[in-house]
């Protein structure tokens, strides 16, 4: 796993994903698998950090004052209170159906001022997308996977009431790294 934790922080815009953050707050990272961004984020002592994962295994065991690790299914969670959410390589591993439910349930549940961050592949990217799907393939050959078009997730993110920017802040990983700040 160190190798794992290694090349994720190599990929992940961990610094853009902090700033576009709420600095106080409590902050969901959804699908946090072994906890990387969850453990970057929770270095400000003002957040309280909740990574949920579905796998009981990839979950951290250490503890760290305002930082947690929960077993669930992240699609039955309740965002009411929170600050702030981070989705990161997770949506695809969702049927379209579900990833949308789970994007309107942030939606109403937010708290104003509230701050969605999403990492996901852009299948508008042919060839970045082909190499992210081959990861994926490597990874989780059982899933499913439904990639958005970066222009259709911004429309419907829109659509259920939040304000979209995104950019593509990783080029120096052969992947798709789409990054969708979203301000309700």
């Amino acid at each position: 796993m160190v190798f794992y934790d290694s090349l994720r922080k190599a990929i992940l815009p961990l610094d853009e994903i902090d700033k576009s953050l709420p600095e106080k707050g409590k902050i969901f990272d959804l699908g946090c698998g072994e906890g990387v961004i969850s453990k970057y984020l929770a270095r400000n002592k003002k957040r309280i950090v909740i990574g949920i994962d579905s796998d009981e295994k990839r979950l951290p065991k250490h503890k760290i004052k305002n930082l947690y690790f929960k077993n669930a299914d992240i699609r039955e969670t309740s965002f009411k209170g929170s600050s702030g959410v981070v989705i990161s390589d997770v949506l695809h591993h969702l049927n379209l159906k579900d990833q949308k439910a789970l994007l309107t349930k942030i939606a109403k549940e937010f708290e104003k001022r509230g701050v969605l961050v999403i990492k996901e592949i852009d299948n508008s990217e042919f060839i970045r997308s082909r190499l992210s799907r081959i990861w994926d393939l490597v990874l989780y050959p059982q899933d499913n996977i439904s990639y958005w078009n970066s222009n259709d997730l911004k429309s419907f993110l829109e659509k259920i009431g939040f304000s979209v920017k995104f950019s593509r802040p990783c080029r120096l990983f052969p992947g798709s790294t789409t990054l969708f700040i979203c301000k309700k």
